[in-house]
């Protein structure tokens, strides 16, 4: 009777502790899902900050790429002109073989040796804006050239520089800037050339990426 009410006792109190430690491992149930659920929001938002990273360094990438591009066109192409201009040719007589040089606010004819240096072939330059590239025509003048006379056109024309937005040309006459120079009017050449031009490299961040250059060319110097 006694080991019957000590089993009895004992059963019950194991009962007990048993009922006892139910709402602790409930809980301890309960807290690791909140901790998944607190991972889970961590991760999520560790990600969603790292494609914003990885965007924004994207976007400056191709940015820079385009920034790059576009100045190594404009590079290319004030180069070109400085080098062109500067060797630039008139003349003051009458007849075929008379030089000229003539320019506008978006164009610019002039005769200059083919290749830099003395005894080099002459060549007759044509450079101008058309519509969203600046574009070239180049007649080479040999013996059987009949007169240097420029064209009135820009025939033979090829793409120079291509997503240009504008182009403009200057003529300074040693007090201020004009927008036409035509050495057949007075038979010197400007003293300076300013050229503006703006280029295009695409759209970033929903913006067209442009970049605006200007130079100076001071002729025969």
């Amino acid at each position: 009777m006694r080991f019957t009410l000590s089993f009895q006792r004992s059963v019950k109190a194991k009962g007990i502790q048993k009922n006892l430690s139910l709402p602790f491992i409930k809980d301890k149930k309960a807290f690791s899902l909140v901790e998944i659920l607190v991972a889970m929001v961590i991760m999520v938002a560790v990600f969603f900050v790292g494609l914003l990273i990885f965007s924004q360094i994207s976007l400056r990438i191709s940015k820079q790429s385009a920034e790059k591009i576009i100045t190594g066109q404009a590079s290319d192409f004030t180069l070109f002109l400085r080098h062109k201009l500067k060797e630039a040719i008139i003349n003051d007589i009458e007849g075929p073989f008379r030089m000229d040089f003539t320019g506008t606010e978006t164009s610019i004819k002039f005769i200059a040796p083919y290749i830099a240096g003395k005894g080099s072939d002459i060549g007759k330059y044509s450079i101008y804006f058309d519509g969203s590239e600046i574009k070239m025509a180049f007649e080479r003048i040999d013996r059987n050239t009949k007169s240097y006379e420029l064209d009135s056109g820009f025939s033979g024309s090829q793409t120079f520089v291509q997503n240009v937005k504008k182009l403009s040309f200057s003529y300074w006459n040693g007090q201020n800037w004009q927008n036409h120079w035509n050495t057949k009017e007075n038979p010197v050449l400007p003293d300076k050339i300013k050229i503006y031009f703006v280029l295009r490299g695409g759209i970033s961040e929903g913006k067209e990426i442009e970049k605006a250059f200007e130079e100076e060319i001071w002729m025969g110097k």
